[in-house]
């Protein structure tokens, strides 16, 4: 073989695998952003998603009982999809029904005053289980255990708000 031919066979290989280089850099680039895409999809999906499954206990939010009946969600404030370390909080928010002798129980053990101004904010997509006329109480007692809890003794209904780190 001639030092042209060398050369010559050379190049198209440098070439061949500058190429494949090229494009499993392309391919990388496309599939990570399909999969963020991917990603923000499933997690809107699971935001919007109303679970009325038995998550919470009384060792979640103190007093909640056998409750016959609640409706949660899941809030994802950090961006969930990322790679980087770091934290991944969740917020979860809850309507909940309580039975009546757990509400009466949950009245008398700690101090509840009404709340007054601004109504605790509800999830869009929980509005539609808090009736009209709901009167919130707040207790500081209550709150100390992280759960941020409102609570309607009279209609046995509890409202609330998690944060998961």
């Amino acid at each position: 073989m001639t030092r042209r031919s060398w050369f010559l066979a050379l190049a198209a290989a440098l070439g061949v695998a500058l190429l494949a280089t090229c494009g499993g850099v392309f391919w990388l680039a496309r599939s990570e952003n399909g999969e963020e895409r991917d990603c923000a999809a499933r997690v809107a999906a699971e935001e919007a998603k109303v679970r009325t499954d038995r998550r919470w206990t009384d060792a979640d939010v103190p007093g909640i009982g056998a409750y016959p009946e609640i409706h949660w969600q899941v809030d994802h404030p950090s961006f969930a999809c990322s790679r980087a370390p770091g934290p991944n909080d969740r917020r979860y928010q809850a309507v909940v029904r309580l039975a009546p002798a757990d509400a009466r129980a949950l009245a008398t053990a700690y101090t509840w005053t009404p709340v007054t101004g601004a109504a605790p904010e509800v999830w869009p997509a929980l509005t539609g289980y808090v009736p009209d006329g709901v009167r919130w109480h707040r207790s500081a007692d209550h709150d100390a255990g992280g759960a941020e809890v409102c609570f309607d003794p009279g209609r046995a209904l509890l409202l609330f708000t998690i944060v998961d780190t």
